[in-house]
């Protein structure tokens, strides 16, 4: 009598169904883990935003004195898009200092990075500003610019040394505008100064004006 094997093990049709199913699990837990990666970076740039909302708070309490002609200013100055020179000659002027010298800053992105430097160094001047400071994460804080370099400053002489920014969970630096160009001074014909500075964070595609910014207001 002839007896019947049975054989075990999987076809290949039924290989590539597992490996399609396998497949398939992975995606969504890709998925699932960059959308939770996302959200905890949103999470992380919003609560940025809110210490940096106190500080500022803190800082106009104090009332922060600039010299003429920035007397009138309560808040850290709007310096967006400042090239270096441009951004030395403002400083000295807010300061009334003899002197102010920024060194690796004119990189490749340098227009993007003088509001959130300033944002930083005014802040740090005022004490009850710096002590809020402490609590974001050091992960958004850098004194390195676009190419690994560090970005110095000295007034009169005197090294502040670094000069440091903020930056997103993304890496891009936060953009800090103090006046709104979208509402001009009605008499001045003018950018109109805002009651509250906007602090925008460029958000996961790390380019401003688009639908995924991130701010204060």
């Amino acid at each position: 009598m002839q007896s019947l094997e049975h054989k075990h093990g999987l076809t290949l049709v039924e290989m590539l169904i597992v490996m399609a199913i396998i497949a398939l699990l992975a995606t969504m837990v890709i998925g699932i883990a960059a959308r939770l990666d996302s959200q905890g970076k949103e999470k992380l740039a919003k609560s940025t935003m809110a210490i940096l909302a106190g500080a500022l708070d803190e800082f106009q309490d104090y009332e922060y004195s600039y010299t003429p002609p920035y007397a009138n200013f309560d808040f850290p100055l709007d310096c967006s898009g400042f090239p270096v020179d441009v951004l030395e000659l403002t400083l000295l002027g807010a300061l009334g200092a003899g002197s102010v010298e920024i060194t690796n800053h004119d990189t490749v992105e340098c227009l993007t990075y003088s509001a959130s430097e300033v944002l930083y160094f005014f802040l740090s001047r005022v004490p009850q500003s710096r002590k809020t400071l402490d609590k974001i994460d050091s992960s958004l804080v850098t004194s390195l610019n676009d190419v690994g370099a560090t970005i110095e400053i000295s007034i009169d002489g005197k090294a502040f040394s670094p000069l440091l920014r903020f930056i997103d969970p993304w890496g891009t630096t936060l953009r800090y505008d103090y006046y709104d160009e979208s509402e001009p001074d009605p008499i001045l014909r003018e950018k109109g100064k805002r009651t509250f500075p906007v602090i925008v964070s460029a958000g996961p595609d790390r380019k401003f004006g688009t639908t995924d910014d991130i701010s204060n207001r």
